[in-house]
């Protein structure tokens, strides 16, 4: 079968939507299937290539929104629409990530039969026009991207919930939590800590906090920064954005990666103690399924995001005005309660039932 992917960006671009886009690329080639992948091109130039038997389309856009609102949401022009149309037009089936960027709008115009992932409910970006924009949008454009689809797949109760009350309540949807491989992402062992703390830097004996994603708003980096300066841990960024030079308060006792590749990210968890994500507006982040892999103790925020892991023990969802005490309860997590991180993980999180999900849906769509 002949399957295309369209998501909004891909790598090297970071983001838990490139990852989990480029997850089932593998998946679906590794199944025999003829794949193509169809983003965005920046951060590099448009063109078609082809790598590990996946033909990946990058398409031209213009990614001002980005740069000046840290919304991602890349712009399209009439060029655009066409790679993307042309692209989708040759698959039996196509697998379309998010309803309401301009690739996603652009491949449901076909006659190609497709499913949807969606990842996030809507994100307030501040208030003022765009947010009312942003939710028109969801309820016309986007709302025609899922009722046409033969199937939706939401990553979350959380998301699920909020396109059941705010956009439609009658899509053909299920609920396919994203996936990790659970033997990249393990519990690092003494020796791999160790070279991990060496290969980025970082002080042998601190206690270390990982911060993972983008430097934007949303993710309430500078409250991070203001909690851990209470404390005497180290923070670990993994990520770019505009909320960088927050990053500066900690002085010496902060360790900032701006982009690795993410083959390398089970080595950023191995050289944590814990790790915070105390964001908003979130899905199913994939970097703290990577972390609860990784056996951490976990920090988010009390956001509704994030209440399916309510009963899991090692995940704590403070206030942010009691971020400070969170993480240094965190920190000193004793080991019998910080090994549900990773029972929790591998219990929910494993590729099989994801891989096997979205086999059957594709097959389905394509009937």
């Amino acid at each position: 079968m002949r399957i295309a992917i369209v998501s909004h960006y891909m790598p090297p671009h970071t983001g838990g939507v490139e990852q989990v886009a480029a997850l089932l690329a593998r998946t679906y080639a590794d199944a025999g299937h003829e794949v193509s992948w169809i983003a965005c091109a920046t951060p590099l130039p448009p063109g078609d290539s082809t790598e590990e038997g996946v033909r990946l389309v990058r398409v031209a856009d213009a990614n001002v929104l980005e740069r000046r609102f840290a919304m991602p949401f890349p712009l399209i022009g009439l060029g655009g629409w066409r790679t993307v149309a042309r692209a989708v037009a040759g698959a039996d089936v196509a697998h379309v990530h998010d309803c309401l960027y301009a690739t996603s709008i652009a491949a449901t115009r076909q006659r190609t039969p497709y499913i949807v992932t969606q990842h996030v409910a809507m994100v307030s970006f501040g208030g003022g026009l765009i947010d009312p924009l942003l939710a028109t949008a969801y309820r016309t454009a986007g709302r025609d991207v899922l009722r046409r689809a033969r199937h939706v797949a939401f990553v979350s109760e959380n998301v699920r919930d909020w396109f059941t009350q705010h956009v439609a309540p009658d899509l053909r949807a299920s609920l396919i939590p994203n996936a990790v491989d659970t033997s990249l992402f393990h519990v690092a062992s003494d020796a791999e800590r160790a070279a991990a703390r060496e290969a980025f830097g970082i002080p042998r004996d601190a206690a270390v906090v990982l911060f993972a994603g983008r430097l934007v708003p949303k993710k309430h980096v500078r409250s991070l920064v203001d909690a851990l300066g209470h404390t005497d841990a180290h923070l670990f960024v993994v990520g770019d954005g505009p909320e960088r030079d927050a990053l500066a308060a900690l002085g010496q006792r902060v360790t900032h990666v701006p982009r690795i590749p993410h083959a390398r990210m089970p080595e950023a968890f191995a050289a944590a103690d814990a790790f915070a994500l105390p964001s908003t507006g979130e899905g199913l982040p994939l970097s703290l399924i990577e972390a609860l892999a990784s056996g951490l103790p976990c920090v988010v925020s009390d956001d509704p995001a994030f209440a399916g892991l309510a009963a899991c023990d090692a995940v704590v969802r403070p206030p942010l005005a009691q971020l400070s005490s969170a993480l240094a309860d965190a920190l000193a997590m004793p080991a019998s309660r910080r090994a549900t991180s990773r029972a929790w993980a591998q219990a929910r999180y494993g590729l099989a039932r994801f891989r096997d999900a979205y086999l059957a849906l594709l097959a389905e769509a394509a009937r």
